[in-house]
């Protein structure tokens, strides 16, 4: 069965921009629109490029900062982001038809590792973007006989929740991270999330404050203030099954792993589900297209 029977993905997707459009646009459309990713197209429509949030936060606190930002523009964000061309962070992505197999898609997905596929016709034209979210609704919330721990990223990427935005940026693009946990005498607070951050940055307020120079008041904003609440968690020796059926059920991308005592331990994502846990060893997928359902199970050991 093909995503396009499944109705896999979201038609269209919720942010699509010209090649010629700005940075600026592209993070205004992400935080009005709350997504991660923005196809970038040809005055025809051709797919030619997409802008991911990493990327942005690579523009806004990372190596491109220091290369576009300060060199380029002598520290002067709001310039910077009006000025340069969405096309300059963009490269060109994977991407699927309609008609391409459910089981080609996952393994697409296995293969590259993404968080999405962009969903075009026989002409390259932009019809769809499918996310790792989308691929996790498929997986049923049945037992794998795999442990949270197997799967999780065990290098946590803390802050305090009184340190600035500016900092979560840098942690973010420095580990390649999208999600951090707020830490304070050694109990979760928070979590701060790369869709908070462009959410708050790329508000009507914030940009207005950019546009008048704050761009250091506001990039010193501190992390509580963008906060996600509470923070969710699964042990560590959870089955991966739990840990599917919980974030489903609250709609999340992630759930800290603690251990027996409380601690964390670690960080289990979407993305895990969907590239890391097919890989481990003994494990088969199994997709009931009547059920239009993705089982993953260990069959040996």
């Amino acid at each position: 069965m093909s995503i396009g029977e499944l109705g896999l993905g979201r038609y269209p997707p919720l942010l699509v921009l010209n090649e010629n459009a700005s940075v600026l646009e592209v993070l205004a459309g992400m935080a009005e629109k709350r997504v991660r990713h923005c196809p970038l197209v040809s005055d025809e429509g051709v797919l030619v490029g997409m802008v991911s949030a990493r990327d942005l936060v690579d523009f806004l606190g990372g190596q491109r900062y220091r290369s576009i930002v300060q060199n380029r523009f002598k520290g002067d964000i709001y310039e910077a982001l009006t000025k340069v061309r969405a096309s300059e962070l963009s490269r060109y992505p994977a991407w699927v038809t309609e008609d391409t197999p459910l089981t080609d898609v996952l393994a697409r997905f296995i293969e590259l590792g993404v968080g999405a596929l962009v969903i075009v016709d026989r002409s390259k034209r932009v019809r769809g973007l499918l996310s790792e979210r989308h691929v996790m609704s498929l997986f049923a919330n049945a037992t794998t006989y795999v442990q949270v721990r197997e799967i999780m990223s065990r290098e946590l990427v803390t802050a305090h929740p009184h340190e600035p935005i500016s900092k979560a940026l840098e942690l973010m693009s420095r580990h390649r991270v999208r999600r951090i946990p707020l830490q304070s005498g050694g109990k979760l607070s928070g979590i701060v999330t790369v869709k908070d951050v462009l959410g708050f940055l790329g508000s009507e307020s914030s940009l207005k404050r950019l546009s008048a120079g704050e761009g250091e008041s506001l990039l010193s904003t501190p992390l509580q203030s963008v906060a996600s609440y509470p923070v969710l968690t699964v042990d560590a020796g959870e089955d991966v099954g739990k840990a599917v059926s919980i974030m489903k059920n609250h709609g999340v991308g992630c759930l800290v792993a603690v251990d027996g005592t409380g601690a964390p331990v670690g960080i289990v994502t979407e993305r895990d589900v969907v590239t890391r846990l097919p890989r481990v060893r003994g494990v088969e997928l199994f997709t009931d297209l009547v059920k239009a359902a993705v089982f993953a199970s260990r069959v040996s050991f």
